[in-house]
């Protein structure tokens, strides 16, 4: 995929546009659109680390809400802490 696709695919990701509704705003053909789910695509690669960004910057704030007792952000937290410790178990 080329450079000039990936940097207009760069802020959709950002917005947590599935791969399929991507393609979709940028006329992507089906196989663009796979690349972009395939984690061994360069595309799939720019998806997905974008996403885990957008990931950790959500945990972020929703923490910083939990902190000062938000109760919806304290039950948010305590299931990715169940989802984390399950996932090294």
């Amino acid at each position: 995929m080329e450079k000039a696709l990936l940097t207009q695919i760069e802020p959709l990701a950002r917005l947590l546009l599935t791969p399929s509704q991507i393609g979709d705003l940028l006329g992507l053909s089906g196989e663009e659109v796979a690349e972009l789910q395939n984690p061994y695509k360069v595309a799939g690669k720019l998806y997905r680390r974008i996403l885990a960004e957008q990931a950790r910057d959500l945990h972020e704030k929703t923490l910083r809400l939990a902190d000062v007792g938000s109760p919806t952000a304290i039950d948010e937290a305590n299931q990715w802490l169940r989802t984390a410790q399950i996932s090294i178990e």
